[in-house]
């Protein structure tokens, strides 16, 4: 754990990646309790109350997770340039070195 005083590079860095950290746990929270209920709308809509053709229907809720799913993803990679940035801007590398094999 870094002291809140300490201004060194890697100290701050650990910090914006704590503080981006908690951020995209509470976008995926929020994004899970705004999806469920669009998913079991669109699940009730086709299947309980046949409003629409199961046939087309199924299409229908495929759409609306490949939707949501191209959602997630875009807000994932933009919080994740976000982080990258501002690590940058301290002075910071994105991605530390590691010992491991690359691929």
């Amino acid at each position: 754990m870094t002291d809140a005083t300490d201004y060194s590079t890697p100290a701050q860095v650990h910090r914006i990646a704590e503080d981006f950290r908690r951020r995209r746990t509470r976008m995926l929270v929020a994004f899970a309790c705004v999806e469920a209920p669009v998913l079991v709308g669109a699940i009730v809509v086709v299947y309980v109350l046949k409003l629409v053709d199961p046939q087309f229907g199924m299409w229908l809720v495929v759409g609306v997770a490949v939707i949501s799913g191209m959602a997630l993803s875009a807000l994932i990679l933009g919080q994740i340039r976000a982080e990258q940035r501002a690590i940058r801007e301290v002075g910071g590398t994105p991605f530390p070195s590691s010992s491991g094999p690359t691929f």
